[in-house]
């Protein structure tokens, strides 16, 4: 069985930390890398497969909100066909819209989508240095709206490992 995750970051170094986090959780797991363009504004991907056999897991990166496009139509058509068992969304909540945008809360946004979808969804953010408390409120009302009931947020220091977890206790 093949599982994906999408990680929607915009900081190489974030993305590579939440990338860690997901082959963490997977086990021992041998890398397969299939890069579409570079972590400064483009989609990267990764393959993994379990060593005993049982399965791989896709892992496609966007930095923004055009590249993330590109992602999230092939991913739906792979879930829709069935060649992929379920597709696991991490996100921040501040990145731009485009490569070289500012800083917007692009998260909501796919947070939208993936209510609309029924797909799993975490937010691991930092946000200490954007004004963003505004939203705490926010976050609630969007968990009822979810199929699940609940979407998990991480605001205070962004722990994937911790985004990842909840992945797995909210939506198993």
């Amino acid at each position: 069985m093949i599982g994906m995750f999408i990680i929607i970051e915009d900081k190489p170094a974030e993305q590579q930390a939440a990338y860690e986090a997901v082959k963490r959780s997977l086990g021992e797991v041998v890398e397969a890398h299939e890069s579409w363009g570079s972590h400064a504004g483009f989609a990267w991907t990764m393959a993994l497969k379990r060593v005993d056999g049982s399965g791989g897991t896709l892992v496609w990166i966007a930095s923004n909100l055009r590249m993330l496009e590109t992602v999230m139509s092939p991913a739906l058509r792979f879930l829709e066909s069935g060649a992929v068992s379920k597709i696991n969304v991490l996100t921040d909540l501040m990145f731009p819209m485009q490569e070289g945008g500012k800083e917007e809360p692009n998260g909501l946004l796919i947070i939208a989508k993936c209510i609309e979808k029924g797909l799993p969804v975490v937010v691991c953010s930092d946000t200490d240095h954007h004004d963003v408390k505004w939203l705490c409120p926010v976050f609630p009302l969007l968990g009822k709206a979810h199929p699940a009931g609940q979407i998990p947020v991480i605001l205070d220091k962004k722990d994937w490992d911790k985004a990842v977890a909840l992945l797995a206790e909210t939506f198993a």
